[in-house]
């Protein structure tokens, strides 16, 4: 029996996510089923508060994403949530071993965010932009220049949450998708920073 992926949380390894991406572009086509698994929200964060692991089959977590609009598109940060409440805190659930999440959008081609303008010329980006080159600050945190392209987009989606904005939160929000070292030199960056 093979799976049609909708929006969820689902345990694969590297060969079934290509697998089913493939099903997905190609519906057409005849494939094998592959090893993937749909997870409910609890059994989800269940396995990754347990190191997110790779199982007997190297699966881990997929967090997959059906974007059939531009408003899909746009409210992926919200959509998230509903999934992993606590995505913007540090992983405090890795370990050794530990594999991040991957989330994976499936998007129709078609599909295509609505800009009209350049990434620095969004409002709010610009308004963290020209706080940054009058004070140094973006939301009143002091930002070290190496950092802010990243740290920019991190504070927007605090902020889109009505989450604290503060060099610990940004941190830890950043701590979910860089690599250990690089988070905790970030973290480092913006604490020498705010002192």
């Amino acid at each position: 029996m093979t799976l049609e992926l909708r929006d969820g949380w689902y345990l694969m390894s590297t060969a079934d996510l290509e697998l089913e991406l493939r099903r997905w572009r190609s519906p057409e086509e005849l494939l094998p089923a592959s090893g993937a698994e749909p997870l409910s929200i609890e059994q989800a964060i269940a396995f990754r508060d347990a190191g997110n692991l790779p199982d007997e089959h190297d699966r881990t977590l997929r967090l997959v994403f059906r974007i059939e609009d531009t408003k899909d598109l746009a409210n992926l940060d919200a959509r998230r949530i509903s999934f992993e409440p606590d995505y913007h805190e540090a992983p405090r659930w890795r370990t050794e071993g530990s594999r991040p999440i991957n989330v994976v959008p499936l998007r129709r081609f078609d599909v295509r965010p609505v800009t009209t303008s350049a990434w620095w010329e969004e409002p709010a980006l610009k308004a963290l932009e020209q706080e940054f080159q009058t004070s140094g600050t973006a939301a009143g945190v002091r930002v070290p220049g190496e950092y802010r392209g990243f740290v920019f987009k991190t504070i927007l989606t605090l902020q889109a949450q009505s989450r604290e904005v503060s060099p610990r939160t940004i941190a830890e929000s950043i701590a979910r998708w860089l690599p250990e070292a690089d988070a905790r030199r970030v973290a480092r960056s913006l604490a020498e920073a705010n002192r």
